[in-house]
């Protein structure tokens, strides 16, 4: 009888502490613009060695050639990606929406969602995914990178 008594007690703590009730503080961790501040990009490579692509924190703009993306995500689920040259020139801008799913972050962009697991500290957020980086068709290349909160 007392263990039925702890398995219901512990069933309870653990339905109370789900996912589901944190998804609304998540959301508000992320609402507000960021911008990167370093990636690594491992690409796989049928029959080659792997290839990758690494901005260290400060690196940004020699490694990519262009300023970091500036990325807003809104309370009304909508999201955008500014990308910009050297010149502060606007070269791209990504519009879609946003959602939590279970623990990750999901981003849709013309019908295609893009999948992160995220982990909010203070004022950075890391992202890690399995995507398709290099556009062959295969989601399975590693996408780890870094943004920061801007102060407005």
């Amino acid at each position: 009888m007392m263990k039925n008594l702890v398995l219901i007690f512990l069933t309870f703590v653990m339905l109370s502490c789900s996912t589901k009730k944190d998804e609304p503080l998540r959301e508000e961790e992320l609402i507000g613009k960021w911008t990167n501040l370093s990636l690594l990009v491992t690409m796989k490579r049928l029959e080659k060695e792997d290839s990758i692509l690494h901005a260290k924190e400060g690196e940004w703009e020699k490694v990519l050639n262009i300023k970091p993306i500036l990325s807003e995500f809104k309370k009304d689920g909508t999201f955008t990606a500014q990308y910009s040259n050297l010149e502060e020139e606007i070269i791209k801008e990504d519009e879609g929406k946003w959602f939590i799913r279970n623990d990750s972050l999901v981003i849709e962009v013309d019908g295609a969602e893009t999948t992160y697991h995220f982990t909010v500290n203070n004022d950075r957020v890391m992202y890690k995914a399995k995507l398709d980086w290099d556009g062959e068709g295969h989601k399975n290349d590693f996408y780890d990178g870094i943004q920061v909160k801007v102060k407005e």
